[in-house]
This record gives C-alpha cells, sequence and structure tokens, in this order.
C-alpha cells in the first residue's frame, strides 16, 4: 500500500531525513518510533505531500505520489500531533465541513459512523474550543477516518487520552487495520506490542530498526524503555 523509497530532506544545513526506504501493507500497524528531532514528523509530512522529499519517490497503492498527487492524497487519513480544528464548530459542523471539502457522499452516514466509533455522541454538538484535549483528541482521529482512506498516519493518536479512551483507541486502530495500512508516530513504547505488527526506529534521519516488536525484543532485551535507548545510541 505504501513504499517509501530512499527519501532525503535538508533544511539548510540540517538534514532531517537520511535515505529513509520502507513498506506498509494492508494489514500493518506499523510503530514509528524515535527521539525528539528523529526526523518522524517530518517523514510524515512527506508521506502525505505537505512537504517535498529532496530525493526519493513515494508509492501509493503501487502508484507514485507525484504522478497524481491529488489522488495519492484521496487514500491517505492524516493525524497530524497538533491538528487544526475549527475551534467555533461543534465535532458534528466541522466533520460536516470535511465531508464538504472531500465531497463525499452520503456524508450524514459517514459523520455518525466515525462519531460513534470515536464515542463522540455525547459531545458532537459542544463547540470544540470547550471540549477536553482528549474529546479534541478524538475529533481529529474522526477526521483523518471520515473518508474510509486505504492508508492511516497517527501521531500521537492516544495523547491527551485517559486510560479507557486509550484502550477503545487501540482496540479501534486493531480493527481497522483489518482493511487498511496504519502508521503510528508515538513515544509511549508500551503500545507498540499492544497494537503494532512491525515497528520502525529512527534517528538523526536514519533507520536504525526494522522489525517485529518481537524481533526487536529479542535483539537488545526485556524492557521495552531500556531497548529504546540501547538502539537509538
Amino acid at each position: 500500500m505504501l513504499k517509501v523509497e530512499n527519501i532525503s530532506k535538508s533544511f539548510g544545513e540540517f538534514k532531517a531525513i537520511n535515505n529513509l526506504s520502507f513498506e506498509v501493507q494492508i494489514g500493518d500497524v506499523m510503530g514509528f518510533l524515535g527521539p525528539n528531532g528523529a526526523g518522524k514528523t517530518t517523514s510524515m509530512r512527506i508521506i502525505t505531500g505537505y512537504l517535498k522529499s529532496d530525493i526519493g519517490n513515494i508509492f501509493i497503492d503501487d502508484k507514485n505520489f507525484e504522478a497524481d498527487p491529488i489522488q495519492a492524497k484521496s487514500m491517505i487519513g492524516y493525524l497530524p500531533e497538533g491538528v487544526p480544528l475549527y475551534l467555533d464548530f461543534s465535532p458534528y459542523l466541522y466533520l460536516d465541513y470535511v465531508c464538504q471539502v472531500r465531497e463525499i457522499k452520503n456524508s450524514k452516514k459517514s459523520i455518525e459512523k466515525v462519531i460513534n466509533d470515536l464515542q463522540l455522541q455525547e459531545v458532537k454538538d459542544v463547540r470544540i474550543e470547550t471540549l477536553s484535549k482528549g474529546f479534541k483528541r478524538r475529533v481529529g482521529i474522526a477526521q483523518a477516518l471520515i473518508h474510509d482512506p486505504k492508508l492511516l498516519i497517527l501521531d500521537e493518536p492516544t495523547d491527551g487520552l485517559d486510560p479507557l479512551q486509550k484502550f477503545e483507541v487501540r482496540k479501534l486502530i486493531k480493527n481497522l487495520s483489518k482493511n487498511k495500512a496504519i502508521i503510528i508516530s508515538t513515544h509511549i513504547l508500551d503500545e507498540v506490542p499492544e497494537v503494532c505488527n512491525k515497528c520502525l526506529i529512527i534517528n538523526d534521519g536514519k533507520k536504525v530498526f526494522e522489525g517485529t516488536p518481537n524481533q526487536l525484543k529479542r535483539k537488545v532485551g526485556k524492557s521495552l524503555d531500556e531497548k529504546f535507548r540501547k538502539i537509538v545510541n
């Protein structure tokens, strides 16, 4: 579904991404890990078309992103770390606006589905600016799902959620992975074995590990926090 081929990106003298390659298929949930400044957000912005790589290629469903960027973007759902929400809107009105922008047919059905999936029923008509951080995060996830994308890219999807909400979002991600390819950027390392079947670790813009959570565990030991430190240092 997604093939990232030798992408690099520099900002002046700083090389944010250095020759990064990986693949994610339908059914995969890939944990995208790395310390602050490792290049995770830059990578996701390149994959989603918000930034252009200096070199390399992105393929979505075996088609080069550059050949038809509009079609490629229509297949991607993206939750950025600081998702921009229209604070004067209610969640329902905001999702209706997203449906109009994406020209989604039968938008009412799509909105009702994501509101139910993200448990937003009790706040669907409340102004977003009055919502807790956790509810705002769920509205952000809802907008990423509203068009039923085949590739879902989530930057810190459980940030700000309470333990029960985190459990529900992880369960939702597992269910979604049956017919989607999913990338999760997270600093909560315990989420990796909970929801991911693959993990990719980058540091200083370079890939330092790619494999399964079990392979990572066998490589460096039992403690997830400890093994992360060993991998990136």
